[in-house]
């Protein structure tokens, strides 16, 4: 018989060692770096309207400076979040899609878009989204495509890998889990969405749009995947495009972050 060892470093209360409850807490995402991203981009964006900046360099500064800062924090978050593992970095931002994450995408999207059209309805008595400089000419015509594919295709891809892919389960994992903390996560996240483009310019009922349609991509995201989530994204910004094309031709229309 083995003789009984009291041990020295932990007592045992109510069936689990106490050193264990002061064991410090690991996290696999950083919370520093992504606030660090978000805050440089706040801060270089008005170099964007600068007097000494170009008018036709302005629009795609504003977007450069905010979306360099926000794509340095995802690669040293997935570096950081990688150490010692052996993993894809696409399988950490949870990117891999299903049929089901494309239609939930897709819902989502469509969804997060009527609603900020019946909210701008109710508001304000019409519709009159946004934006995107489609004049005549070959200046107009190039500054033209170069905003659709922001706003349909980058603007998506970065801003989701950064926000749900990187910033959402850094705060997550400060929160815990359980359905009403993880709702916590997703709303903490769609206001800084919000907020951001608030700073980059959209008003009051464009930032709360974005901040509802930020809403929809975190559940998405979290039930489905970041991948649907840019799937959502860029079916709400495709629709925001195609409103504001549709009630404007192609007049000049200022373009801006409040697309998504």
């Amino acid at each position: 018989m083995l003789p009984y060892i009291r041990p020295q470093s932990a007592s045992i209360r109510d069936g689990s060692p106490t050193t264990v409850a002061h064991m410090p807490t690991t996290h696999r995402w950083s919370l520093t770096v992504p606030v660090v991203g978000v805050l440089i981009a706040v801060a270089v964006l008005p170099v964007a309207s600068l007097p000494s900046v170009p008018a036709a360099l302005r629009e795609s500064l504003s977007y450069a400076v905010v979306w360099l800062p926000l794509s340095a924090a995802v690669a040293l978050s997935v570096r950081g979040a990688t150490k010692g593992r052996v993993e894809p970095w696409w399988r950490v931002l949870r990117l891999p899609i299903s049929v089901a994450g494309v239609v939930a995408g897709l819902f989502v999207g469509l969804t997060a878009r009527s609603l900020g059209l019946l909210l701008e309805v109710l508001t304000t008595g019409r519709i009159g989204t946004g934006s995107a400089i489609l004049s005549g000419g070959a200046v107009g015509v190039v500054a033209g495509i170069a905003i659709v594919i922001a706003s349909i295709v980058v603007a998506p891809v970065l801003e989701e890998l950064f926000f749900r892919g990187t910033l959402q389960p850094a705060v997550g994992e400060r929160l815990g889990l359980g359905l009403w903390r993880e709702l916590v996560t997703v709303l903490v996240v769609a206001a800084t969405f919000a907020a951001v483009h608030a700073v980059a310019g959209a008003g009051l009922l464009a930032a709360l749009v974005t901040f509802i349609a930020g809403v929809g991509f975190g559940l998405v995201a979290r039930s489905y995947r970041v991948g649907a989530a840019i799937v959502a994204h860029m079916v709400f910004n495709a629709s925001g495009l195609a409103i504001a094309l549709s009630a404007t031709g192609l007049s000049p229309v200022y373009p801006t972050l409040a697309l998504g």
